[in-house]
């Protein structure tokens, strides 16, 4: 049985990629919410999604995290589904790793702090991606952050699916491992909230539906906040509005430094109609995939 966890944010947290979101969501994704009912109203989106999932999910193990900015978190805890969170950076994770970066092998690790009667060195698996999340995730360019994170996310061994949110850094990142043995799905609501979660049916609002994420991929979204002076009217702040990326952490099999494409396949309905796209990584054979 597939366990539920879904991860909501809203528009002023994160920007999916394009061919995700409709016509309805595009035009309030480009419209940050700036009213106090504006944002009450985003935070009883947020709620109610939340909270419909919430429902169907074992009561001894469920858990939700109202994160604000019409952000939130659920999952049902088991040693196969963790949350972590270290100073405002929040991670959920499925699945199972043996080895991370670095040669770190979880399972080794745990086996020898319960022969010496110890304390295992992390809790759970969203513990041990949170502190690796750190070396990674610290402040700069957001060119050299996903860097470090897709070979970050190229070392791990294991089944995983994971999201994090780092909200000192307006930073949403997802990802999936390259087997897509741990379930993941996403997708935009026309109110322009983004969505992730391992059971389609909790992503019922999306529209276009929600779709598999790519495995071997990793999601990034980073708000900026700008200012600059556009001469005598004085400061003007604002916030950059750059759709998130979607790229592969697989290695292109020539080498150790370029990464596959990502390309966008349209979604066309029974009537002949496109409606956004899925992504899914390029082949070896055909590596001029793009996100």
């Amino acid at each position: 049985m597939t366990l539920h966890t879904l991860a909501v944010f809203g528009r002023e947290t994160a920007h999916p990629p394009a061919l995700i979101e409709s016509e309805e969501a595009l035009k309030r994704t480009h419209s940050l919410p700036v009213t106090d009912d504006e944002k009450a109203t985003e935070e009883a989106q947020c709620a109610k999604l939340i909270d419909a999932a919430f429902n169907k999910c074992q009561t001894k193990t469920r858990h939700k995290k109202m994160l604000g900015k019409g952000s939130a978190y659920l999952w049902e805890s088991s040693p196969y589904c963790s949350y972590a969170e270290r100073n405002g950076v929040h991670v959920m994770f499925t699945g199972e790793v043996s080895e991370w970066p670095g040669g770190v092998n979880a399972v080794d690790a745990a086996h020898d702090a319960f022969v010496r009667n110890e304390p295992p060195l992390e809790e759970n698996d969203a513990h041990w991606l949170l502190d690796f999340y750190n070396t990674f995730g610290k402040p700069g360019s957001t060119d050299s952050t996903t860097e470090r994170a897709l070979e970050c996310m190229a070392q791990i061994k294991g089944s995983f699916a994971f999201v994090i949110y780092d909200s000192i850094h307006h930073r949403v990142l997802a990802a999936r491992d390259r087997d897509s043995a741990q379930p993941l799905f996403w997708g935009c609501t026309d109110a322009g909230q983004l969505m992730f979660g391992s059971v389609a049916e909790d992503l019922d609002g999306c529209n276009p539906t929600a779709a598999p994420f790519p495995a071997g991929t990793l999601f990034a979204s980073e708000r900026h906040t700008v200012a600059y002076s556009p001469g005598e009217y004085g400061w003007v702040i604002v916030d950059d509005d750059v759709p998130g990326l979607l790229m592969s952490f697989l290695h292109t099999g020539k080498d150790n430094t370029s990464w596959r494409g990502v390309k966008a396949i349209p979604r066309v309905t029974s009537k002949g109609v496109v409606t956004g796209a899925v992504y899914k990584v390029a082949s070896a054979q055909n590596m001029e995939g793009v996100c």
